[in-house]
């Protein structure tokens, strides 16, 4: 065999990984930023919360009038548990805006809590205990005890007397102090 001083399959190899290379591996980029768009849009607001509680991450709540900050202890169907150093707060989906701030490490699975959102607040008209519940769009917040969770409102005794009967559609938070504290 004679020795080529240039082989040309080698030329020709080059040349391949310069153009078609190229061409190849800006499609497959292309393709995978569109499939990585397909799955956020298919991405619900309890997905957000249970990747977040997984991963351990830190989120903001955030409503109108508050800004609660801390980790996910349970996501439910419609809703999430969040505990900050001092509180554990109840936010419904549908009435929060939620930060992720991704941490490396430190998440857990998902520790017993109800499905939905109303049957949350039926478990805190079975304990009776004193509640925080912040509102939409009357931003009012009212401390008391939820007395009864009704088809479409909770009525709450409010400390200072007067009964108030929320929609449960307008209830954004439900805060309770850590009982660890």
């Amino acid at each position: 065999m004679a020795d080529w001083p240039h082989d040309p399959l080698e030329e020709l190899a080059r040349e391949l990984r310069q153009t078609v290379g190229v061409e190849l591996r800006s499609e497959a980029e292309i393709t995978e930023h569109e499939t990585h768009i397909g799955r956020l849009r298919r991405l619900r607001m309890s997905d957000v919360g249970r990747a977040a509680m997984h991963r351990g991450d830190v989120v903001s709540l955030l409503t109108a009038t508050r800004t609660i900050t801390g980790t996910l202890a349970y996501v439910g169907k419609d809703y999430l548990v969040c505990q900050t150093a001092t509180d554990i707060v109840d936010a419904a989906f549908e009435r929060i805006v939620i930060r992720v701030e991704r941490r490396p490490e430190g998440g857990h699975d998902a520790r017993g809590g109800s499905i939905t959102f109303k049957a949350r607040l039926s478990e805190f008209e079975h304990s009776g205990e004193l509640v925080t519940l912040t509102t939409v769009d009357a931003a009012l917040e009212v401390r008391g005890r939820i007395a009864v969770v009704a088809t479409d409102h909770c009525i709450v005794e409010d400390q200072e007397g007067p009964r108030l009967h929320i929609p449960i559609s307008q209830i954004a938070l439900v805060i309770r102090p850590r009982p660890d504290l």
